[in-house]
């Protein structure tokens, strides 16, 4: 192609035919920018497309992270009500001072729960560090952003700082006043250390009180961290779903 304008050059200079020539060498030139410029843009078509790819696998990935929280949460939220069933059926137990049975000990062997939820944020922190813009929806990028940095909090920091009193008081009460009396792989039974001591103490009572209401409490703000995962959730996969991913 390149010889091809290169002869037609040198026939229109050797006839002399300038003005020909001009109007040729205008055309040609206006031919190499409209080359570039489609260069660049099948260029800059083919860059999209490779950050498109790297958005949508990284809501993948993030979708797949909320998925598994919510299975965290749910697990928690099980485990903090049995933990309520326990302390609750010996805290009647106390004040009414019924007789102490096989499955009170067993209550009384399990009175803890399992502490505060960690939401999984690999996939966060790998969007952060390839940078949170490349979420082209600027609803979802402020969604995802909100539940990680603000909403999550309130089920992860905030939550643990107001129970870690509530637990140091609820253990040292446990400790002081029960004693395990059987403990096997697959079973573990407890009783009080004195329980007409345990009966008539208040700050025992108190514990299990507090215990029940914070339990209560920690689902509560569960199930809200559910709700706002969940609603993150359906926007990931209704940008993933206009993909065609």
């Amino acid at each position: 192609m390149i010889k091809f304008f290169r002869k037609i050059r040198k026939h229109l200079l050797a006839e002399n035919k300038f003005s020909k020539y001009l109007i040729y060498a205008i055309g040609e030139i206006i031919l190499v920018v409209i080359g570039i410029l489609i260069a660049l843009q099948i260029n800059n078509w083919n860059n999209d497309n490779i950050e498109r790819e790297l958005e949508l696998n990284m809501l993948s990935e993030i979708l797949t992270n909320l998925e598994k929280d919510v299975f965290n949460f749910n697990s928690k939220i099980t485990i903090n009500e049995k933990a309520i069933k326990n302390n609750s059926a010996v805290l009647e137990h106390l004040i009414l001072k019924t007789p102490l049975t096989d499955t009170l000990r067993f209550y009384y062997a399990r009175l803890t729960g399992r502490g505060t939820f960690e939401p999984i944020t690999v996939a966060y922190e790998n969007l952060k560090s390839k940078g949170i813009n490349i979420i082209r929806n600027d609803s979802l990028r402020i969604s995802i952003s909100e539940l990680y940095d603000f909403k999550y909090f309130y089920v992860t920091e905030d939550l643990r700082m107001d129970y870690e009193p509530i637990k140091d008081f609820h253990m040292s009460e446990i400790y002081k006043n029960v004693k395990t009396i059987l403990e096997t792989n697959d079973n573990r039974v407890a009783e009080p250390v004195n329980l007409s001591d345990v009966q008539n103490d208040i700050y025992f009572q108190e514990a299990l009180k507090r215990a029940i209401s914070f339990y209560q409490w920690m689902n509560r703000n569960y199930r809200n961290g559910i709700r706002e995962n969940e609603i993150v959730q359906e926007k990931i996969k209704a940008e993933l779903n206009r993909s065609g991913k």
